[in-house]
């Protein structure tokens, strides 16, 4: 059943998530992103917590439990966004102008997370029938209003276009070989997965049909968790088989440049580095001007400008 799926490929994203964090931190490379990871990580964990609380308790104690199931909801697909986010803004070599604007961009997600929850808490706060009235599994839950759910739909669609447009946008000038570019642009593409899942979810609330909610929102769980560690754990494996000796030769290239420096890029997502070039600057000695010197001083100057050149 769909239940059963989305809560294997849930506790497969909190896996991914959990192996992205030690990754990062035993290669040195803990960043923003990863911090955002771990917040989705404990979201997560919480909004799992509360869900089989929810399903297994019942009164004050499965409303609390409601209470947290939606606003650690909120929190998950936010903080995967901004995962992603500053996956792209780490990235970025480019003008500055395209660098503040990933900057607004996150904080237009940040705005639309602290909306969200209020909105969200501001209804379910002001009107408590729904803790008396209970949805078709016979628990409590605040389903929201309809302009708060096409709210979401929106900023969720928005979010999604930001995130697939910006990476290419990005590496577009980057000079990657092909296989590279293309598996990182397909990993940021896969972004759009999570319009749909939220499309799912947002029919689900304004049909007012439980059921068909509850599954959207296991779908679009499942796949901010697997989707924001895609770049980590792809090019991790991607670099895995290639110490197994299987790289083209453009690859391995790129890997010999960065393996050189000793400053290994994990995700293939730094600029190739030109090599360094040295001008040598030569002295050229006039001999007609040097008449009045005898030839063994002269032999000496002349040599000794030589070898200052």
């Amino acid at each position: 059943s769909l239940p059963v799926v989305t809560g294997v490929f849930e506790v497969l994203g909190l896996v991914l998530t959990t192996f992205r964090i030690y990754f990062r931190i035993r290669i040195g490379r803990f960043w923003w992103e990863d911090a955002w990871a771990a917040i989705m990580l404990l979201s997560g964990a919480i909004w799992m917590s509360s869900q089989w609380g929810l399903l297994l308790t019942s009164g004050s104690t499965s409303i609390a439990f409601a209470w947290t199931y939606m606003i650690t909801f909120t929190c998950i697909v936010t903080a995967g966004r901004m995962s992603i986010l500053f996956s792209i803004i780490r990235i970025v070599h480019g003008s500055p102008r395209l660098k503040k604007f990933t900057h607004l961009c996150a904080a237009f997600f940040a705005a639309c997370w602290i909306i969200l929850i209020v909105e969200k808490a501001w209804q379910c706060a002001t009107d408590r029938s729904w803790e008396h009235v209970p949805v078709s599994s016979g628990k409590p839950y605040c389903l929201v209003k309809k302009q708060i759910s096409i709210f979401q739909f929106t900023t969720d669609c928005v979010a999604v276009l930001i995130l697939v447009v910006l990476p290419l946008r990005m590496l577009w000038k980057v000079r990657l070989p092909r296989r590279q570019r293309r598996m990182i642009l397909s990993i940021f593409a896969s972004s759009i997965v999570l319009a749909f899942a939220a499309l799912f979810h947002t029919v689900g609330q304004i049909l007012n049909r439980f059921v068909v909610m509850l599954a959207g929102v296991n779908v679009q769980i499942a796949t901010s968790l697997i989707v924001c560690n895609l770049l980590v754990v792809v090019t991790y494996t991607y670099r895995f088989l290639l110490q197994d000796g299987t790289s083209s030769s453009s690859t391995k290239d790129t890997t010999d440049d960065t393996s050189a420096t000793g400053d290994q890029d994990d995700d293939f997502t730094r600029p190739t580095r030109q090599p360094l070039t040295t001008t040598l600057n030569l002295t050229t000695v006039d001999l007609s001007l040097s008449s009045g010197c005898p030839d063994g001083e002269f032999s000496q100057n002349g040599l000794s400008s030589q070898e200052t050149s």
